[in-house]
């Protein structure tokens, strides 16, 4: 895909795991089983750093523990230096990133998708996906500049295909 991101955020770091510097990270999917994958993680943010502040990580070790994926990284070796990264949000390399099934999609390839109904007619573009209790939100800007939420379910979204930038949708009654 053209112009296609190089990491994409996939949780944020909610503490620390064990003595050595261990870090847990609460994917924002809600399953850690993807990031486990990686090779690398990106921390923005954190603690003890800078707004905005970007650092590489190379892993030495993951594994899962409850419902987060807990990383050793090289360099963060103490508790202090631990500490300093926690609400850090971690980002993984796409190409690191498991394939998913058809049905699913990554939240940043939606975003920038055109949203359109059944016969074809424009409802806007998906300008945020946002998390929610019982199934998330694509926030979609309609053509008046207000902005819409259609929920990431079956019953209204029939067709997500981000290779070719497009949702087909069937918004609920009075969306």
């Amino acid at each position: 895909m053209s112009g296609e991101i190089d990491f994409l955020d996939v949780g944020r770091i909610v503490g620390l795991h064990g003595v050595r510097g261990k870090v847990k990270v609460a994917a924002f999917s809600g399953d850690p089983e993807g990031v486990l994958a990686a090779r690398t993680l990106r921390l923005t943010g954190g603690r003890g750093t800078a707004p905005g502040t970007v650092g590489d990580y190379e892993v030495v070790t993951a594994q899962r523990a409850g419902g987060c994926a807990v990383f050793a990284l090289l360099g963060v070796d103490t508790l202090e230096a631990a500490e300093n990264l926690v609400k850090a949000v971690a980002s993984v390399r796409r190409k690191e990133l498991p394939s998913l099934p058809e049905d699913e999609f990554y939240w940043a390839d939606a975003v920038g998708c055109l949203v359109v109904d059944e016969g074809g007619a424009p409802l806007g573009k998906v300008v945020a996906v946002e998390p929610g209790a019982a199934h998330d939100w694509l926030v979609v800007r309609r053509p008046g500049g207000e902005d819409g939420y259609l929920p990431v379910a079956a019953a209204f979204l029939r067709k997500v295909d981000t290779a070719a930038r497009r949702v087909v949708a069937s918004p609920p009654e009075g969306w």
